[in-house]
């Protein structure tokens, strides 16, 4: 049997070296946003004097602003480019990162985090897209498992460095997480300057900014495809903000949280890349109600294994194993349908939804544990995710074909484009018009 590695090496041969190096900037991208905010709520309260609620409104709007904001940045990047979006979005966050040091009170509070939403708000959705414009469509799944590995161990990484740096003064931790983001900037620039896709050459030709920017919320196949798929980010929110309350409520205490938690991020690294590498034979669709099953079962598993330690661990394993399926099959099923031209748009799109669907988790289970109790709460999350499955197995099929028709008229398109290049670089000349005109007519035809 190959070990993890051999596995991990074996599924990533081949691909295009940019890959390694898109994903080592959403590596130190995320290092440097986690850093920061996940102590950040500590300055504001004990050496500013804010109140917690006040902090959490303030999250509240860092979260909005970027959700809303990211369709708008993937559709600038189709328009645009990718990399000189990334760059920038990682440039912003330098400067407005720190400034968090000057804040005294809410108003000047709601003004960082709306900014601090918005200047990261492209680096998600443009990222991916510039993933995705970088591998064939047979290998997205692979290349996307690894970024979402990067991402789960980003997090691992940077908190325990970022708690040290924390309690040596904050304006240490403002300086330092500016540093990294710098560093991501520098990345995108040396490293992935001219990866751009098809997407610049197809955008031009397509509708305005606006109206390509809410291409994807007027296309009823990503809307359906949205709408079970909704599940996948909820679960995320409720594993991650949720799942702690409801074992505190039963007396585990936060360190065995942490521990059990700490497992989903070392179970991702471990198997994300060779499972998804594996399961590029199916179809990215046929995959999420599998998923969906999953995670249905976590969520009975801790009905019925109740709030203890182990009910725990075992439903963290559970969900994870749901989460390698469906963290890389839900992205590849998005691109599948987006449109020549159109894949920043719809990563944008998507990723809209998802930080809606993260951000309302814990105000769900939280009317649930008040008004129902938590084991209702649990067995109707995972009828509800048990329904989304069986919707995704029953449209699984025609979403499939639309998105193979889509991937057709891309590769025509792109065919005509190539024909027409090679015409404008004939000889001038009655007999290279005529080469001109056959050779685009079978082009289109």
């Amino acid at each position: 049997m190959r070990s993890p590695l051999a596995a991990y090496r074996g599924a990533l041969a081949g691909l295009d070296p940019r890959v390694g190096w898109v994903s080592a900037a959403f590596f130190v991208f995320l290092g440097a946003r986690f850093s920061v905010l996940t102590f950040v709520s500590i300055y504001f309260v004990q050496e500013r004097g804010l109140p917690a609620a006040a902090v959490g409104a303030g999250f509240l709007a860092e979260n909005v602003v970027r959700a809303l904001a990211a369709p708008f940045a993937g559709s600038l990047s189709d328009r645009f480019g990718r990399v000189p979006l990334l760059a920038a979005s990682a440039m912003g966050a330098a400067v407005v990162m720190p400034a968090f040091l000057l804040i005294s009170d809410l108003a000047s509070l709601i003004a960082w985090s709306l900014l601090i939403g918005l200047v990261q708000a492209p680096f998600f959705p443009v990222g991916t897209a510039l993933l995705l414009d970088l591998v064939p469509p047979d290998r997205r799944r692979r290349a996307l498992a690894l970024n979402y590995s990067v991402v789960s161990v980003g997090y691992t990484v940077a908190v325990a460095p970022a708690g040290f740096l924390a309690e040596r003064g904050f304006a240490v931790l403002a300086f330092a997480s500016a540093a990294l983001f710098a560093l991501t900037a520098a990345i995108v620039v040396l490293r992935l300057r001219g990866a751009r896709g098809d997407a610049p050459a197809h955008a031009a030709r397509g509708p305005g900014l606006l109206a390509h920017t809410v291409l994807a919320f007027r296309d009823p196949p990503f809307l359906v495809l949205a709408l079970f798929a909704f599940v996948f980010p909820l679960a995320i929110g409720l594993i991650s903000f949720a799942v702690p309350l409801y074992a505190a409520d039963g007396g585990a205490q936060a360190s065995e949280i942490g521990l059990a938690l700490a497992g989903s991020g070392l179970l991702i690294a471990a198997f994300g890349v060779p499972a998804n590498a594996l399961l590029e034979r199916r179809g990215p669709l046929r995959a999420l109600p599998i998923a969906a099953a999953l995670i249905a079962a976590s969520y009975v598993g801790l009905v019925a294994a109740g709030s203890s330690f182990g009910a725990l661990v075992l439903a963290v394993i559970v969900f994870t194993l749901g989460e390698i399926v469906f963290s890389a099959s839900l992205l590849t099923a998005v691109a599948a349908l987006a449109p020549p031209g159109a894949r920043g748009s719809y990563q944008g799109a998507w990723g809209m939804v998802a930080a809606l669907a993260i951000g309302s988790a814990l105000f769900l289970a939280g009317l649930g544990r008040a008004s129902i109790g938590w084991p209702a709460t649990w067995l109707a999350f995972a009828a509800f995710t048990a329904a989304a499955g069986t919707g995704l197995l029953l449209a699984g099929r025609s979403l499939e074909r639309i998105g193979k028709e889509r991937a057709a008229l891309g590769q025509r398109s792109a065919g005509v484009d190539d024909a027409a290049s090679r015409c404008l670089r004939l000889p001038g000349g009655d007999d290279a018009d005529d080469r001109q005109v056959q050779t685009l007519g079978e082009a289109h035809e």
